[in-house]
């Protein structure tokens, strides 16, 4: 695009389109390297907690300068808010991606199993990680209320498919979701303090019962 005037033109000549390409391929590559510094940052916090991990791990892990990292992020906050807040943004596009050939009763009992441990991991040792850093930091909390309500959008999309499918049957779907948000979001502090595949169970009865009670899904009929 070159200006003449108070107008814009676009360029077809050689110099202008290799210009164009470079400019696409610094992006790309800028991007690539961000990425690299924020999922490396995750999988050492997977590793060692949030509040482990310094600036100085991630270097080393990746074999750059302290200058280079924050050429991309403004401080060490903004770098672990940004790994952490992509991290969760894969999970929830992993997971929309597993449910889209499944119908609504089933996407939300799916949701239900991954939500809930029925064990200690590293990705819920992670999410522990980050509510112990919530619970002291507005910023932190911030982001915890926004993976939390980023969910319960994902459970209201569910339910209301369900509804315009005429596989669920409800007055206030909003309300089914937050009751259903609320339920999971309990269980799964209870879990994970002492989670087992018994008490993991017992939670995906109760929920199970609660969407057939609130939301009346139909035995059969179209997906």
């Amino acid at each position: 695009m070159v200006k003449r005037g108070n107008r814009r033109y676009i360029c077809y000549h050689a110099p202008c389109i290799v210009a164009g390409m470079q400019k696409a391929q610094m992006k790309k590559n800028t991007d690539e390297l961000k990425h690299r510094i924020l999922d490396t940052a995750v999988a050492l916090f997977i590793e060692k907690g949030i509040a482990g991990v310094t600036t100085r791990d991630v270097t080393e892990q990746l074999g750059l300068s302290r200058s280079h990292i924050y050429h991309y992020f403004s401080n060490w906050q903004a770098l672990s808010l940004a790994a952490l807040e992509r991290f969760m943004a894969q999970e929830i596009a992993q997971f929309t991606r597993e449910a889209e050939e499944l119908a609504p009763e089933q996407q939300l009992l799916r949701l239900a199993e991954i939500y809930l441990p029925d064990s200690v991991d590293a990705t819920w040792k992670l999410y522990d990680s980050l509510w112990q850093m919530a619970a002291n930091n507005e910023v932190w909390a911030a982001l915890a209320e926004k993976n939390i309500a980023s969910w319960s959008a994902l459970i209201g999309g569910m339910i209301q498919q369900g509804v315009e499918q005429q596989r669920f049957h409800t007055a206030d779907a909003a309300r089914v979701t937050r009751q259903l948000s609320a339920m999971l979001n309990g269980y799964a502090e209870v879990l994970s303090i002492t989670p087992s595949a018994e008490k993991h169970r017992q939670a995906m009865m109760d929920i199970t019962a609660f969407i057939r009670l609130a939301l009346q899904p139909a035995s059969g009929g179209q997906r």
